[in-house]
């Protein structure tokens, strides 16, 4: 017996040796892995002008439920104002590539969602694409100076608001707005066509129930961005052949989104239905998508396109996922300055 005992006993010493062997060498591979990405984003051409500041002149703005609202405005006063509108998880910074090349000759207005970024969250708890709609008027009040129309642009949730915003205001559109757009979005049917989860060998009402919870989920996130976070969120909003430091940036933005502020707007927009309001944007508007978007397929920006009084242009952008303002800015700022002049 005293034998017998004393091979378990070297077998579970042989076990635990190996196991912390395992746990070294995962450890090593995970440590190769974080430094090997934060060489290539380093030496990513964009990292510097994702890094830099996004300065701007701070404006006061409480919405009409007295939530707080962090504003800024940029270039010179009197030049044509355009007021960016980020999306879901994102933060103003989101624009700031646009904000970089625009801002010498443009007037521009950029904001944090209620909940996002530096914004107060909802005073009520009100993430409904009412709330946002009024908080963005609440927004073009305090910025867009009377007697001037604006240029609005909108990405994901932020061009959905502005949809919302016009449906809700359609005698005041073209008063207020001389163009608009709407960019990688849609307006509805958002669990149906998204191709967030493979289609192959799933049950699509398994498919679109698990859409739905991805959505609407409050499951606590990584406080930093790691390598592996990094894949997930380019597989998710991003396409494969975005640059390292495009994919990181957004990384950090979606993990600083508080889990609340995303879940109850994530539920939002599950049963986002606002195909009736497009029809109240009665300004020359573009359309603007990412051929690999997972989130709003091409589909989306289709129909969008066919329902809108004034189509502006159409435009796709190969090799792009959903977050087009960073993956291919330069694109995004053309089909943004296309619109001031036809405002």
């Amino acid at each position: 017996m005293a034998r017998a005992t004393k091979r378990i006993n070297l077998g579970s010493r042989r076990t635990a040796l190996s196991a912390a062997a395992t746990a070294t060498a995962a450890g090593a591979a995970w440590g190769a892995s974080y430094l090997g990405d934060r060489r290539r984003i380093a030496a990513d051409p964009r990292h510097a002008a994702l890094l830099r500041p996004v300065g701007g002149r701070t404006v006061p703005v409480r919405a009409g439920d007295g939530t707080d609202l962090r504003v800024r405005v940029f270039g010179p006063e009197g030049a044509p104002t355009v007021v960016f509108v980020h999306g879901w998880t994102c933060a103003l910074e989101f624009w700031k590539l646009q904000i970089q090349a625009l801002q010498g000759d443009l007037r521009l207005v950029a904001y944090d969602l209620r909940g996002h970024g530096d914004s107060a969250p909802s005073s009520g708890g009100d993430y409904s694409i009412q709330a946002y709609a009024n908080d963005l008027d609440a927004v073009l009040r305090a910025t867009v100076p009377d007697g001037e129309r604006a240029v609005l642009v909108g990405h994901s949730l932020g061009a959905m608001t502005i949809v919302a915003w016009a449906s809700d205001r359609p005698d005041e559109i073209e008063q207020r707005v001389s163009a608009a757009g709407l960019f990688s979005t849609g307006v509805g049917d958002l669990i149906t066509s998204a191709l967030v989860l493979p289609a192959s060998g799933v049950n699509e009402r398994i498919q679109q129930e698990l859409t739905q919870l991805f959505l609407g989920s409050s499951a606590p996130l990584p406080k930093k961005a790691s390598p592996v976070v990094n894949r997930v969120v380019q597989y998710v909003a991003l396409c494969g052949a975005a640059s390292p430091a495009t994919v990181s940036f957004c990384a950090q933005m979606v993990l600083r989104c508080p889990r609340d502020v995303r879940a109850n707007t994530g539920t939002t927009l599950s049963s986002l239905d606002l195909y009736e309001g497009v029809e109240a944007l009665t300004v020359p508007t573009t359309v603007l998508v990412g051929t690999d978007d997972r989130l709003t397929p091409p589909v989306h920006a289709e129909r969008l396109a066919d329902r809108l009084p004034e189509l502006h242009e159409l435009v796709e952008l190969p090799r792009v996922g959903h977050m087009a303002p960073v993956e291919n800015p330069s694109a995004t700022t053309d089909a943004i300055r296309s619109l001031v002049t036809v405002a």
